[in-house]
């Protein structure tokens, strides 16, 4: 943030909810520079400058930095590639035979492929797949996150490629993520439709996605939060990106499945009750299959045990909810923001103190090593 921009989130803030610039200030200062910091924008997104927020409730929000330490933590390096990996991740998908989109076509240069779909191992192949019948279809990279790289495709047309929303890209624009090294290549897959009621919301037919964020304890997974991403207008994809495309994003009771509050933009001014295009409400909204996603995500988790921190995006379809792909790296500033509730919760220290405590027996075993084990299991058969 410039300086003057910060000086007018002040300002906002102070007329939002009264509290005085000075204390303001004095205590987005020492959030700046505590043991966890969070940033003078945390401060605001967050929504700690209001004064129902007690100062123990402000203890329990984090900032990115914390956010980041908690996946270094929890989710093992060899183990990330099981994520990342959009390939490797939906093959232990389909192989476990959980739902997952549909695959057309894989562009990679040695050939890696999912099922069997088609695969492409140039770009002259992929001028030739476009020339078929394959849409329409999305495309996205086999190793990215955040919506990056990632299009939907409706028809070939003269000019080029007509996308979902209706937007016309040539074909050299279209093929330059495929020339990216860090995606790996391109997966084509078979788009998904929303749920009705879905549909019906928000006048799209869309995936609107929900981010569960999971903790594997030693009792097994646990649904920390839960947030919905919610299409407006023409747009093809649910990404927020602090409502830059005019998307939204609710946070959801995942007791319940209902939508409890919701925003258009994170800070000042960003909470919505309605959905923007539609003017249908979203607040109390109920999401369809609630409890079979739940059953989903939970089931899933367990084919990654090197991940702890697991982030699931799950379509609502009206066939169930279909398994997008798992993510590392939370997102744990935007649940925070939708909701105004600090991540670290005493639910929340519960699930840590529950894993270091597993860690610290694993230790102990790993150190006394299998020969005792051995020996203790022998004398056990002679006995």
């Amino acid at each position: 943030m410039q300086a003057t921009s910060i000086f007018n989130q002040f300002i906002k803030a102070k007329k939002d909810d009264g509290k005085d610039i000075w204390r303001q200030i004095l205590e987005a200062a020492m959030l700046r520079f505590s043991k966890t910091p969070i940033d003078i924008s945390e401060y605001f997104e967050y929504g700690i400058y209001r004064r129902d927020v007690s100062p123990e409730k402000v203890r329990e929000f984090i900032g990115w930095r914390e956010s980041l330490a908690l996946d270094r933590l929890l989710n093992g390096g060899s183990s990330r590639i099981l994520a990342n990996d959009k390939l490797l991740n939906y093959l232990v998908l389909r192989t476990a035979e959980y739902p997952m989109p549909e695959p057309i076509a894989t562009y990679s240069a040695s050939g890696r492929q999912i099922a069997d779909e088609k695969i492409l191992r140039t770009l002259d192949e992929v001028r030739g797949f476009l020339e078929g019948d394959s849409y329409p279809f999305y495309v996205k990279p086999i190793s990215a996150g955040y919506g990056r790289g990632v299009l939907g495709v409706k028809r070939k047309e003269s000019g080029g490629l007509r996308l979902l929303d209706e937007t016309l890209i040539n074909i050299d624009d279209f093929l330059k993520p495929f020339s990216f090294a860090p995606f790996g290549g391109m997966l084509f897959q078979k788009p998904l439709a929303s749920h009705p009621s879905i549909s019906d919301l928000t006048d799209s037919s869309a995936v609107c996605c929900v981010r569960f964020i999971c903790f594997i304890t030693s009792n097994g997974p646990v649904i920390h939060t839960a947030f919905w991403k919610i299409i407006a207008g023409r747009n093809m994809l649910d990404n927020f990106t602090h409502g830059k495309f005019g998307n939204c994003i609710a946070f959801i009771d995942v007791a319940q499945g209902k939508v409890v509050r919701a925003i258009a933009k994170t800070g000042l001014g960003g909470e919505v009750t309605c959905h923007p295009t539609t003017g249908k409400t979203i607040l109390g909204f109920k999401l369809p299959d609630w409890g079979k996603a739940v059953a989903l995500v939970c089931s899933a988790t367990k084919h990654f045990p090197g991940l702890r921190l697991q982030n699931w995006d799950v379509a609502l379809c009206p066939q169930g909810p279909v398994l997008l792909e798992l993510n590392t790296e939370s997102e744990l500033a935007l649940p925070q923001a939708i909701s105004r509730r600090g991540f670290m919760d005493a639910r929340l220290r519960g699930i840590l103190s529950d894993i270091r405590s597993h860690d610290e027996i694993h230790r102990q075993h790993v150190m006394s090593g299998p020969d005792k084990v051995l020996v203790s299991a022998s004398t056990a058969q002679q006995t």
